[in-house]
């Protein structure tokens, strides 16, 4: 399964499951975010003050570029013929109509939130980070207003406002969110270094800690993912440097364990079989850590690449 790494020094490059290049790097504006559409093409976001989301051939040939109508893009979801884009500096989230083979063609809605929380220097307006997409219902997680915004997206590529729901306590700091199968939603919280569990109607359940051991300094919760039987949930800490792992439970999360990265600042991380793959962007590096096939935690960690401020990890079905 091919593997695309984004980054913040103005590339992003492809490798096969050996972690060996299968092209040269694409060069293109600060990719810190990518996503690989049914028919090959890779689109990656601009995260600049104008910001630009960008579709690529799978050689890397460029095939388009628009401007996201919103500033420093950091996230993408596809939905069908459609892709999201969520813009951090502005808060906003942008919808793009694709061709039939996957290009991009135009804008079809720019849905603009509006509030702020109660961390002056991170909360002092909307910083949309994430945007999740199932079926018709789109979920954008904004750290500046302390909240989740649900929408419908309607055929014609509209963003229709459904509700709000407001995370607590403010200065929170939602940034990231996976839905369990069993309906149940896991939100890693970046300014409060901890991880939320809510029901599928998006009403708290509960919320943990992101590590086990406790920060020396600042700690900013980044990636979650879950393992492919949902059994575990591993979230990436910045700061400390490491991955949590929780067993999923009936009653809630219960922490397992926390291990080293093997880097620094894991931004982002991906599961790969019965490994993590994990973007160290201030150590330069993409380690690999394999998981225990009982316990499921990840341990230890191999430098698999050398590569300038990785920021993403995203498998490619093609």
């Amino acid at each position: 399964m091919p593997l695309l790494i984004g980054s913040y020094a103005d590339q992003y490059s492809t490798y096969d499951d050996d972690f060996q290049p299968l092209s040269p790097p694409v060069r293109t504006p600060a990719p810190s975010f990518l996503a690989a559409g049914p028919t090959g093409i890779r689109y990656a976001v601009a995260e600049l003050d104008d910001g630009a989301v960008s579709a690529f051939a799978p050689d890397g040939t460029l095939l388009g570029t628009l401007p996201t109508g919103g500033g420093a893009p950091c996230h993408l979801a596809l939905a069908g013929d459609r892709l999201l884009v969520a813009n951090y500096a502005t808060g906003s989230i942008s919808v793009f109509a694709l061709t039939p083979d996957g290009r991009l063609d135009r804008r079809t809605d720019l849905a603009q939130h509006a509030g702020a929380s109660v961390v002056p220097d991170r909360q002092e307006g909307p910083h949309a980070h994430h945007v999740t997409v199932r079926g018709t219902m789109v979920h954008a997680v904004d750290l500046g207003m302390d909240a989740i915004v649900h929408y419908r997206l309607t055929p014609d590529g509209r963003l229709e406002h459904l509700r709000t729901t407001t995370v607590q306590p403010l200065g929170t700091g939602p940034r990231h969110l996976v839905f369990h199968p069993d309906g149940r939603v896991f939100v890693a919280n970046e300014l409060a270094s901890t991880v939320s569990t809510y029901t599928s109607g998006f009403e708290l359940l509960d919320v943990k800690p992101s590590c086990l051991v406790q920060p020396v300094g600042d700690n900013f919760p980044s990636e979650l993912a879950l393992s492919r039987d949902g059994r575990h949930l591993y979230v990436a800490n910045r700061g400390n440097d490491t991955i949590t792992t929780f067993a999923v439970e009936s009653g809630g999360l219960l922490p397992i364990d926390e291990v080293s990265t093997g880097g620094t600042w894991p931004r982002h991380f991906a599961v790969l079989g019965d490994a993590l793959c994990v973007a160290n962007q201030h150590s330069d590096t993409v380690t690999r850590l394999s998981l225990d096939p009982s316990s499921g935690v990840p341990h230890p960690a191999d430098v698999v690449l050398e590569h300038l401020s990785p920021s993403a990890v995203i498998p490619v079905d093609r």
